[in-house]
């Protein structure tokens, strides 16, 4: 039996007891580089008292382009409801002024590397911090990294392009994205342990394990190899084709790609549709296929058949026609068309903040998700000065909870109505933190990627409990709300409606369980005029720029290489719960979450989408180059190997004469056409050549610590059997392990990437059974008697 711990009973200090948003009193001091500082903006958009500590000369941030009304969009998107601070910590006057920020602090949120953190950080004996570093603490190598170089390290690249093209990086700091969120997931799992016993903690998050994490198919496919296919045991890079090969994007008539997918509703939805358009050439052969799974063996044959269908249609209508009929396609657009769509304008994404310069208006998306009774609008970050920050000193609290600070969410209860990605990344997240997750599952859906023999479940779906309840029958929805009432969160990801139909939304049961939170999240959320649309993370990505900009240069139909916004709707899924505990924690209430995965893809361009509205920029594919031209080079380089290759950027004129004495061409550092940054820039077909050449016949690994070792962000372009067999980094934490499924045996896991006060998390219990826990939940919650649960098992209730 796993133990509640009730939270409600713990005293808590004043400063847990103000009005406002869930985090409403809590205190975060931010000193982060770009692996930290959406944490900060997120903890913010839930009513966090954000200071962000930057140096005398100003914040990083505010030289990143792009820039509106002379401000870097960067800087605003991500300091977003933040006060700011200027400090120089090496002067008298500001260690001071820093001592009392931290004394005040109940997190701090920083990328020091061990010993250079300042000593008053162990006089706040509460404090939550949580460290946020490339490697983590005591990784062999503290590599220089850039997002690219991130994204060809973790193995993202190796499966984003085509086997024509070079490996891509996504669009729009995605690395940093995806760390960020974790970070803030962390500072809250710690604020938990820290309210509950009294005791401060210490988070170490590695940056690249996290990335790790959220690569879906390149650990899926490696640590069960053959899944698909016997020669298949490493990910290959194959455009928009889906791992599963039942997704891609095909030119439409009118020159737009259209994401297409037979994953749901073949013979229901597409069959017969072709069969109308005279288009099916012969699947509508009985003989030849005489049901789905016939078709399914023939899977390529099927998509080619699709595709030319689709190009003798217009891809916008056929993604209406489509929805339709529930399928979760869609079409290819730009940001700006993004922008355009009705969804955004109805559910009033994009609003106007004041800019600080008094010349006008900035257009500012909104936040992450979506709270009930709370605005969904942020404001821009303000600069204050140290001395008007306002916070008091904290003061210590008795210990209330034997809490281990590895399972800092134990006695947190979650009842897990997701299915496929996205929602189960989530509760994996949880359930990795020690909460007692509760999957639901119905007989009737637990097939395919719903079902335990399948690599894909098996992935997303560890140290949960499982149970099965028959949903369609009244009595099994009295069931699954009496487990609500035993719960503290309720996550789903159904079509909009559902939960509340079935009187699981939280206005359904915060009568009887005021502390429960709901997580909703919908593809295009619970309102608007597509709110009823099917959507999975290729869905997301073409509706949102993201496939049109991840693409080289002349390409629009290529995009994402994996299910990047269903690993970030589960982070965002994962932080919303946890800010609902909080919430409850502090005035007994929790809240209900409107998580539309459309706005988490659309969140995670930002600064994209801000440029786009303020200048009226259309934003073009450039490949692995920078998008900002910040960078130059900045890509991609073939190295010995089948299929091998290095990333590589330099970030101005000194990093580039640094580059030339590795590759032992001093004399291209003042050629004129790469002499300067802006040459460079002007001149980068013949600055890729150059760089092709000398990496073409070097080994990845060689070029990679040849430019390190001077200063140059480089990385190896990865593939599964690399991040094993080859990451000193990965090994030297203990980033792999194994556990034990069934039907599978003994596999590979990624284990929680941050140890908490030196120690991983420790429980990585391997997926159960489709209602292998059904008996144990529902006598342990709700004291259901042998007798009474025969009889609903009798009754198919329990199917």
């Amino acid at each position: 039996m796993i133990a509640r711990l009730q939270s409600v009973a713990v005293p808590v200090t004043s400063a847990f007891v103000t009005s406002g948003g869930p985090l409403a009193g809590v205190r975060v001091l931010e000193f982060a580089g770009w692996n930290g500082v959406l944490a900060g903006r997120l903890l913010a958009d839930d009513s966090a008292d954000v200071v962000r500590v930057v140096p005398p000369g100003g914040d990083f941030l505010a030289s990143e382009p792009p820039f509106a009304h002379g401000r870097s969009l960067q800087e605003a998107w991500y300091n977003a409801g933040k006060r700011i601070v200027r400090l120089d910590p090496s002067t008298p006057d500001g260690e001071r002024a820093l001592a009392r920020l931290i004394a005040g602090s109940d997190i701090v949120i920083d990328d020091w590397h061990p010993g250079s953190e300042p000593a008053a950080i162990a006089a706040n004996p509460r404090l939550v911090r949580v460290s946020v570093t490339p490697f983590g603490h005591g990784a062999p190598h503290q590599w220089h990294v850039n997002d690219l170089v991130a994204s060809a390290l973790c193995g993202s690249a190796s499966v984003t392009g085509t086997a024509a093209t070079r490996p891509l990086p996504g669009w729009g700091n995605q690395t940093h994205n995806t760390v960020g969120m974790y970070a803030a997931i962390c500072a809250l799992a710690g604020l938990r342990f820290t309210r509950l016993t009294g005791k401060g903690t210490h988070i170490d998050l590695s940056a690249h394990e996290a990335l790790v994490s959220c690569t879906e198919q390149v650990l899926m496919e490696w640590f069960f190899p053959g899944v698909w296919g016997p020669a298949r045991t490493v990910a290959p890079r194959q455009g928009a084709i889906h791992w599963s090969g039942a997704y891609d994007v095909f030119p439409g008539a009118d020159g737009r790609g259209a994401q297409v997918s037979v994953a749901m509703r073949l013979a229901e939805s597409i069959l017969p549709w072709l069969i109308e358009d005279g288009a099916a050439q012969d699947l509508a052969d009985a003989g030849k296929y005489p049901n789905v799974v016939a078709m399914i063996r023939n899977l390529p044959y099927v998509m080619r058949v699709v595709g030319d269908w689709v190009a003798t249609k217009d891809a916008w209508e056929l993604f209406f026609a489509a929805q339709e009929k529930h399928l979760p396609w869609s079409a290819v657009v730009s940001v700006p068309e993004a922008l355009a769509s009705p969804q955004v304008t109805e559910r009033s994404y994009i609003t106007e903040v004041p800019h600080g310069d008094g010349e006008g208006m900035l257009q500012l998306p909104g936040r992450f998700y979506r709270i009930a009774g709370l605005p969904h609008d942020a404001a821009l970050s303000r600069e204050v000065a140290a001395g008007d920050v306002g916070w008091e000193a904290r003061t210590g609290g008795a210990a209330a909870a034997g809490l281990s600070s590895t399972r800092p969410l134990e006695g947190i209860r979650v009842l897990d109505f997701t299915h496929v990605l996205a929602g189960p990344f989530g509760t994996r997240v949880l359930a990795d933190l020690g909460a007692d997750v509760i999957k639901v599952s119905t007989g009737s859906r637990s097939s395919g990627a719903n079902s335990p023999s399948h690599a894909y479940f098996t992935s997303w779906n560890r140290n949960k409990r499982n149970i099965t309840l028959d949903m369609s029958r009244p009595e099994g929805r009295a069931v699954a709300r009496r487990l609500a009432l035993q719960c503290d969160v309720i996550i789903e990801n159904f079509s909009a409606g559902v939960l509340a139909r079935w009187g699981l939304d939280r206005a359904g049961l915060q009568a009887e369980n005021p502390r429960i939170t709901v997580v909703s999240m919908g593809g295009m959320g619970q309102d608007g005029p597509w709110s009823r649309f099917v959507t999975f993370a290729p869905t997301i990505h073409a509706l949102t720029g993201l496939t049109y900009l991840t693409n080289p240069a002349d390409s629009h139909r290529i995009g994402y290489g994996f299910s990047l916004t269903d690993h970030l709707s589960g982070l965002i899924g994962a932080l919303a719960s946890l800010a609902g505990v909080e919430q409850a924690a502090r005035t007994g209430q929790g809240i209900a979450v409107d998580l539309a995965q459309y706005e988490v893809g659309l969140g995670i361009l930002g600064p994209t989408l801000m440029g786009a509205l303020a200048n009226g920029v259309t934003h073009k594919p450039v490949g692995a180059r920078h998008p900002f031209g910040v960078y130059a080079p900045h890509g991609t380089y073939p190295a010995t190997g089948e299929d091998e290759w290095v990333a590589i950027a330099v970030r101005g004129d000194g990093e580039w004469r640094a580059l030339c004495a590795v590759m032992d061409a001093r004399g291209l550092a003042d050629d004129p056409r790469f002499a300067t940054h802006e040459a460079r820039l002007a001149n980068q077909d013949a600055l890729d050549a150059v760089i092709d050449a000398w990496t073409r016949t070097r080994d990845r690994y060689e070029v990679m610590n040849a430019c390190q070792a001077a200063g140059i962000a480089a990385g190896a372009v990865q593939r599964a059997p690399d991040l094993p067999g080859n990451d000193a980094n990965l090994a030297g934490r203990g980033f792999f392990t194994t556990t034990r499924s069934e039907p599978w045996g003994e596999h590979g896991i990624d284990a929680f990437p941050a140890r908490f006060d030196g120690e991983r998390p420790p429980r990585y219990e391997g997926v159960h059974g489709i209602g292998a826990d059904t008996f144990e939940v529902l006598t342990e919650l709700l004291g259901i008697d042998d007798e009474a649960f025969a009889a609903l098992a009798a009754a198919g209730i329990l199917a």
